[in-house]
This record gives structure tokens, C-alpha cells and sequence, in this order.
């Protein structure tokens, strides 16, 4: 199986993009990037944190240099944060420089997985907010790649299902 250079996946918040990302990247002897960690291990704070300092807007730009830096350069898997496909020049890198997959959950699995809202500053305290926020982004996911449930799935469930579309 002759792989691409780059796997990507997107989803909203608790879909399984670090779980599922390290587990395919073992599976095919890829290195891998989770973007979020990344952001934190390299500003040594939170998200939550740069989301204080610097507003979503400044936490986006950082997470497009650290795309572009680390992802954008080298072959592996690579687990982008829930917002990043959100913004022009990272979606046409995951639509065009790399094999996305968009793991998808509904509102109701997301509010599940994820529980309240710390560690998670965009996560709107209701049901109806992460709805909202999901609907809003939904289009961009599904646009970036290749749509894969991850409700009702292990991880391993998902990771089989990508690999059979590699």
C-alpha cells in the first residue's frame, strides 16, 4: 500500500483525533503530531490559557505556525485542534497537502465524551451550544477529506476504517 506523504484528521472536540491519530500512525510507521499538544508543550501553557492571553484569534495564528512549521514539512499523522479547519490557509493544506479524514460525532456524543467545559474554551456550557458549534463547522470538516463515524466505534474500529480507504 503506497501511503500519502501526510494524514490529517478533523473533528470537533472528543472525536478521537489524538486517540485515533496516535494509534493510525503506529499502525503505518508514521510519526505523529498532535497540534494541540505541540501548541502547549512549546508555549509551556494550557490552551485554555493562550485562549486568555491571547483570544481566539491569536491562539488560530498560532496553531497555523505550528501547522505550517511542523506539519506542512515532514511525512506522519498529524491531529489538528477542533478549530483549525476553520481558517482559509488550513483547510486548503488539509484539503490539498495531505489525506484528511473527518471523524465524526453528533452534539450529543461530543457533550458525552468531552463533559463539562474545562479544558475547552470554545465548548459552550449547553447542549444547544455545542450544537450550534458543530453545525457551524460541520461543512468545513466534511469538505476537508473523507467523512468517517467514530460514534459507536473504538478507536481501533476507526483507525481500521481509514486504513481500508488508504
Amino acid at each position: 500500500m503506497a501511503l500519502p506523504d501526510r494524514i490529517a484528521l478533523v473533528g470537533f472536540m472528543g472525536s478521537g483525533k489524538s486517540t485515533v491519530g496516535r494509534l493510525l500512525a503506529t499502525a503505518v510507521g508514521y510519526q505523529f503530531v498532535d497540534v494541540d499538544t505541540l501548541i502547549e508543550r512549546q508555549a509551556g501553557v494550557s490552551i485554555p490559557e493562550l485562549f486568555r492571553r491571547n483570544g481566539e484569534e491569536g491562539f488560530r495564528a498560532l496553531e497555523t505556525r505550528r501547522r505550517l512549521g511542523r506539519g506542512a514539512r515532514r511525512s506522519g499523522g498529524i491531529a489538528t485542534g477542533g478549530g483549525a479547519p476553520m481558517r482559509t490557509v488550513n483547510h486548503e493544506f488539509l484539503r490539498t497537502g495531505c489525506r484528511t479524514f473527518y471523524l465524526q460525532i453528533s452534539a450529543a456524543e461530543a457533550q458525552r465524551r468531552v463533559g463539562g467545559t474545562a479544558g475547552r474554551p470554545l465548548l459552550a456550557a449547553t447542549p444547544e451550544g455545542i450544537a450550534e458549534l458543530l453545525a457551524a463547522r460541520h461543512h468545513t470538516y466534511a469538505a476537508a477529506g473523507a467523512t468517517i463515524p467514530s460514534e459507536g466505534r473504538s478507536p481501533l474500529q476507526v483507525v481500521a476504517a481509514i486504513r481500508a480507504l488508504l
